[in-house]
């Protein structure tokens, strides 16, 4: 890899990691702070924590809106400009929403700024994935050339996983403040701290380096919306499928785990000490199987991943009622680093391959955040209401299991639909993508 393409690649994935680092704050602090602070007490608990998710998954719903945006705004301008105006959105977010009143202080506005700031977050999320994972797939020509590049797909991914581990070490250290001080005002602290992070990830896409490497718009296709994407109708449900098994898998563990964890009575300390633990692993393991995928071929690194999400869900809710630190830090990482790690080290690469080159950015930005909507935003709602109907994990371990064949059926039958596409999209898609194709199915 030439200097210029490590450059571009650890310009994105520090970008990745500040991003993100504002996401895993959101999400750890949705069930374990915002439920308790941003709604009335008097709703009951149940209540205030369908109201808590349901706002985190308001920010799920925009994203294919923030991927259409982005990618017209990329096309345009260059993938450096839609990406520093994402990092700008979701920094500003995150320092507001450590500096919002709560409900004891302001009544319903609490909860109506808390969604308002969601709603920016999940706009400036839905722009940012795809631009990241087509900037470093194309970092490097002579491994796309050889169809070597999943590692550097995957490392975009680990920039992600670190960033959310550096978001969960830092509302980690501000619980160490004791209860009474983390609840007043240490769970602002790692909001109001990402304002120098936002700076240097600003200053980092303003680079030279950086601005050469993403203003690579497509003048010919800037007119085109994201509507274009629809002529490749069975591509766009097969990568919604393969992300909503992904999404599901990772928002299950981080999110509804540590809501389902508090309902049981775990120690929020033993929760998020889980958590960090579990997103380490996993920025640990997506490297690994990005390696993999380049000697096994995509579609069986993200089918291993599906299969163990399948087999293991039941697996993960057995350790969160056994009482142990140990087994509850084993559940949360061997979750995310043997189910969730192989399925999006291998999906960005596959998502990619599966659109031609005028409709790929919005192709790819649209399965992505259609698949988040669908399955990874929904799911801890999901799965509240299931476990709050049926006082059982059973219909929570079933819906997975549903997804898990779901996204291995695609898998399966994704050969022929791409050779279909490819002999639509044109002789040029065909002959630069077929050996891939070939290959990851």
């Amino acid at each position: 890899m030439s200097v210029s393409s490590r450059r571009r690649l650890v310009s994105a994935s520090i970008g990745n990691i500040v991003e993100w680092y504002d996401f895993a704050l959101y999400t750890a602090s949705t069930p374990l702070i915002f439920t308790h602070l941003f709604f009335a007490a008097s709703a009951g608990e149940w209540f205030s924590q369908f109201q808590s998710l349901a706002i985190f998954a308001s920010g799920f719903v925009v994203r294919p809106l923030g991927g259409i945006l982005f990618g017209a705004l990329g096309d345009r301008r260059g993938h450096a400009t839609a990406m520093r105006w994402t990092l700008l959105l979701i920094g500003l977010a995150t320092v507001l929403i450590g500096l919002l009143p709560t409900y004891a202080q302001v009544g319903v506005i609490a909860p109506l700024g808390l969604l308002m700031l969601r709603v920016v977050q999940g706009l400036a999320a839905g722009g940012e994935w795809a631009g990241a994972v087509l900037m470093i797939g194309a970092s490097d020509p002579a491994a796309q050339k050889e169809k070597k590049n999943g590692l550097a797909f995957a490392l975009s991914q680990s920039g992600v996983a670190f960033g959310m581990l550096l978001g969960g070490v830092a509302l980690w250290a501000a619980q160490r403040l004791g209860h009474d001080a983390f609840f007043h005002y240490g769970w602002r602290l790692p909001f109001i701290a990402t304002a120098p992070f936002l700076l240097l990830g600003l200053w980092l896409r303003s680079s030279p380096r950086a601005s050469e490497a993403t203003s690579e718009a497509n003048s010919s296709d800037v007119a085109a919306s994201g509507w274009a994407v629809m002529e490749h109708g069975p591509a766009l449900l097969c990568g919604v499928a393969l992300r909503m098994a992904e999404s599901a898998c990772i928002y299950l563990i981080l999110v509804f785990g540590l809501s389902y964890g508090s309902s049981v009575n775990i120690p929020v300390s033993w929760l998020l000490t889980a958590n960090t633990v579990a997103i380490a692993a996993d920025a640990l393991a997506i490297p690994f199987f990005g390696w993999l995928s380049d000697r096994i071929g995509a579609g069986r690194t993200f089918a291993m991943g599906a299969a163990a999400m399948g087999v293991g869900s039941a697996l993960f809710f057995q350790a969160l009622h056994q009482n142990s630190l140990s087994l509850l830090i084993l559940g949360f990482a061997g979750g995310v680093s043997l189910c969730h790690a192989p399925m999006i080290a291998a999906e960005p690469i596959l998502l990619a391959r599966m659109f031609p080159s005028r409709v790929r950015y919005r192709g790819v930005a649209m399965a992505h955040e259609l698949g988040g909507v669908l399955a990874g935003g929904l799911t801890p709602l999901i799965a509240a209401g299931i476990v709050h109907q049926t006082q059982s994990v059973v219909g929570v371990v079933l819906y997975l299991f549903a997804l898990s064949f779901l996204a291995l059926g695609c898998l399966r039958g994704s050969r022929r639909l791409r050779r279909r596409l490819s002999s639509v999209a044109g002789v040029r898609y065909e002959q630069v993508d077929e050996t891939y194709i070939s290959r990851a199915s």
